[in-house]
């Protein structure tokens, strides 16, 4: 706007000043023939012979050019005053070519009048004229101050304003400050402020996406830090110490709060069931589980029930089931070591005592029957008594030995305590043609390494006791759990039967039987069938119950 009013003023005084121009040369004319007309005047009064080289000078002069009609200007006026003056020179140029200067001095005066009041017409017009100019150089000048102020005043609201509401806006949000607000227009600087703010925005979104991931990331270190505190507090606790009850209790109850389970128990295979202080999740028909297993070698189940609403952690469940599972196997191959280093020290006392004691008593029966047969008259039949009284105590004590090195010979290699009795009853078969059987056997139990030989040594006595006394053709084993927390262990044959007298000869296995009853702290009955013998073993087993405190699971 301002170049278009400048060029429009530009123009103006150009062309004001260009007329101006000609007009200031058109009255420099006049005035030359004012001049020219004073001298033909004079001339005419004085020197008529040169009026005709002044007329010619004239001549030269004329005429003055027309003026164009203009709204602005009265050049009307100018024009018939040009015209007229055309017509008085026309007329006193005849008067000189006719001779007649009388006339002519008449002529003239009123054509120097005329040129006259010509010059004053172009002296008002060329004032007008610049009083135009000045006007129109007023009006530009205050248009231009308008416009101006204008233009400051929109810069500094569209422009200046904007760019530095921008530039405070770009300073916060290098202060991570994107709750801002943007200027709005639809010039350059609202395209550039819309994509500041769509800048700011992408990046205030990516930041938060960021710091949520972060967040996220650090919630979940966190709960891995706290499941490997938590898996190796449960490690040390069951690896450190003898795995009982109460510490499976423990690690169990610590469990359902690290992972928010509603119920949680163990299943092991054998059926015992360890059950939380939140209850057993067995019966439960949101139940959930996961094998408890190590090696390919199942031990049971884990069974647990998750809090509505939670989130299952499934690893830190199996890495649960995973300890607990290398607990048990631990266990059992400690249970297991136990009693192969019992056996080998019971091997040990045999093998001193089949080299030292059963050589004696060896020794003894042969000096019995050389001294029987030295004393051979019947003046001498009470020495005879006396040494069958002897030599039946060797027999005796020789029997007992036997029987005792057999029990130290008894090789378990099995820590579960059906298995060892399966491998037992197979050595066992191979001595008799009468059918050994298991017919109703469970394991919810576990024994340490005295108690698994006691229990193995009183059924093999029973069992002997069967095939070499009762003439039997089929024997059964039984083992059964009551609910009052004791096992049931019979042997049962279809002979003869077994006479309860540990006095008589070949039954001093059943007194060991007893013996090893009462260390169990177990009751040893044998009970006459209508056909056979039932040899019963009532041992008052503490199993895996919680509320029973200590007992090895």
């Amino acid at each position: 706007m301002i170049l278009i009013i400048s060029a429009v003023h530009i123009i103006s005084v150009f062309a004001t000043f260009d007329s101006h121009i000609v007009n200031m040369k058109i009255i420099d004319k006049l005035t030359t023939l004012k001049i020219s007309t004073n001298e033909l005047i004079y001339a005419s009064h004085y020197y008529p012979q040169d009026m005709s080289h002044i007329m010619q000078k004239i001549d030269k002069q004329l005429p003055v050019p027309k003026l164009f009609e203009s709204s602005w200007f009265n050049t009307k006026q100018i024009n018939q005053t040009n015209k007229h003056l055309a017509v008085q020179w026309q007329a006193i140029h005849k008067s000189i070519n006719a001779g007649n200067f009388s006339e002519t001095d008449l002529l003239l005066r009123p054509f120097s009048a005329s040129l006259n009041q010509l010059v004053k017409q172009y002296q008002i017009l060329a004032t007008k004229k610049m009083h135009l100019v000045h006007l129109a150089e007023l009006i530009s000048f205050f248009l231009i101050m308008l416009i101006g102020i204008t233009l400051y005043l929109y810069s500094q609201k569209q422009i200046v304003l904007p760019i530095k509401q921008l530039v405070k806006n770009v300073k916060l949000i290098k202060e991570r400050q994107f709750d801002l607000e943007f200027p709005q227009s639809k010039n350059e600087i609202g395209i550039l402020s819309q994509g500041i703010e769509d800048t700011s925005n992408e990046l205030h979104h990516l930041i938060s996406t960021m710091q949520t991931q972060v967040s996220e990331q650090t919630i979940a270190l966190e709960k891995a830090h706290q499941t490997i505190e938590f898996l190796y507090s449960i490690s040390q606790q069951l690896s450190t110490v003898k795995l009982t009850s109460p510490i499976l209790y423990n690690a169990l109850n610590a469990l359902a709060k690290q992972a928010n389970l509603e119920k949680l128990c163990i299943e092991l295979n054998n059926g015992t069931f360890i059950n939380s202080e939140l209850g057993c999740a067995g019966i439960d028909e949101n139940m959930l589980r996961i094998a408890i297993i190590i090696n390919g070698k199942p031990y049971g189940f884990l069974n647990y029930v998750l809090i509505k609403g939670s989130q299952e952690q499934h690893g830190l469940i199996e890495s649960f089931t995973g300890l607990v599972a290398r607990a048990l196997y631990q266990e059992e191959y400690s249970l297991q070591e136990q009693k192969i280093l019992l056996m080998e020290e019971r091997g040990i006392i045999a093998r001193e005592l089949h080299d030292s004691i059963a050589q004696s008593l060896s020794f003894l029966k042969i000096q019995c029957t050389l001294l029987h047969r030295h004393v051979n008259n019947s003046a001498q039949q009470e020495a005879q008594q006396t040494i069958g009284n002897i030599e039946e105590a060797v027999s005796d004590a020789y029997i007992q030995l036997r029987s005792l090195l057999s029990t130290f010979r008894l090789s378990v290699t099995e820590s579960n305590f059906k298995e060892a009795m399966v491998t037992m009853i197979k050595t066992l078969q191979k001595q008799t043609n009468a059918l050994i059987c298991i017919r109703q056997f469970e394991t919810h139990f576990y024994t340490d390494a005295s108690q698994h030989i006691h229990l193995l040594q009183i059924v093999r006595e029973a069992i002997i006791n069967a095939i070499k006394h009762a003439q039997c053709e089929r024997i059964e084993v039984s083992c059964i759990i009551t609910d009052q927390h004791k096992v049931w262990i019979s042997v049962i044959d279809d002979g003869l039967g077994i006479i309860d007298n540990s006095e008589k000869n070949n039954h001093y296995g059943l007194s060991i039987m007893k013996q090893r009853a009462d260390e169990l702290g177990a009751t040893l009955s044998f009970n006459s069938l209508s056909k056979g013998t039932e040899v019963k073993l009532i041992f008052p087993y503490k199993d895996s119950i919680l509320n029973q405190g200590s007992e090895n699971v």
